[in-house]
């Protein structure tokens, strides 16, 4: 082979590897992306698999041409797989290549992954005293929405353990922080479950009920979670029922048919997944 054909062979060759190398940062962002989507239409079996290729095609980018933005993919689609070890890792490496945020993104990992194994084993007050902490410093929203979930059922399931004005406190206390998160972001459906629920265990219903209609409207993470604010709406629609009266009610009442009407609901207590 001539000089000439070997020099256009490494031109041809190079141009080969360096187009799979950004194929496959491309094609992780895309099928990370699609795993979004999926989740949004409650497919979560689908939408595991299309994180699983988002991580292996993120994982062969870190090995050909390793990277910032290649190991924050790597990172993201293991938060999404649940592989904490693995995402503090890439988070540390995607701050050695200069993604600021990665050192701080695999701290919240880390502490994160503590608290699980602290409630994992009878410690339960320190978890959640790093969940409290993570739910309103953690920039990173999967790691925020986790740790409001978690600090919201030990606030809840204790609350109930106390006497009422105790009780009152420790709710007034935690709707505090989900206010918070909600005025942070006012776009997370799950932020304004979690608020829904709260406000419903301190009996203010009606303000129940529009938490948990706003949360149906932005979208919830998973088909259970959405299921059960469902509920919830139903679950105040029956306690207004009770408590209203006159044209309270009819007000109420007119209300919450209009919106069953647009979510195609068969009944007044119906779900349309309710279906036979």
């Amino acid at each position: 082979m001539d000089k000439k054909n070997k020099a256009l062979l490494v031109l041809v060759l190079s141009l080969f590897f360096l187009t799979s190398c950004v194929s496959h940062l491309k094609q992780s962002k895309s099928f990370y992306s699609r795993g979004g989507e999926l989740e949004r239409e409650y497919k979560m079996g689908m939408a595991y698999f299309a994180y699983k290729r988002a991580h292996e095609k993120a994982c062969l980018q870190v090995k050909s041409k390793p990277s910032a933005q290649a190991y924050m993919m790597k990172g993201l689609s293991e938060i999404e797989l649940e592989m904490w070890d693995e995402a503090e890792k890439s988070f540390l490496k995607a701050f050695d290549y200069g993604f600021e945020k990665g050192e701080e993104w695999a701290q919240n990992i880390s502490l994160f992954s503590l608290a699980k194994s602290m409630e994992e084993f009878g410690l339960e007050q320190s978890a959640a005293e790093i969940y409290d902490y993570l739910l309103s410093k953690s920039k990173l929203k999967p790691i925020s929405m986790l740790s409001v979930e978690k600090y919201s059922e030990f606030v809840i399931q204790n609350a109930f353990k106390a006497e009422k004005k105790e009780q009152t406190k420790m709710l007034e206390g935690l709707l505090k922080k989900v206010n918070k998160l909600t005025e942070k972001d006012l776009s997370c459906g799950f932020y304004h479950y979690v608020k829904s629920q709260v406000l419903s265990h301190m009996e203010h219903y009606r303000r129940s009920f529009e938490q948990a209609v706003m949360a149906r409207e932005l979208g919830l993470p998973t088909l259970e979670v959405f299921r059960d604010n469902d509920n919830q709406i139903v679950f105040c629609f029956r306690m207004l029922k009770n408590k209203l009266t006159g044209k309270e009610w009819k007000e109420f009442e007119s209300i919450y048919t209009e919106w069953i009407k647009k979510w195609g609901w068969e009944g007044l207590e119906s779900p349309d997944w309710k279906r036979s």
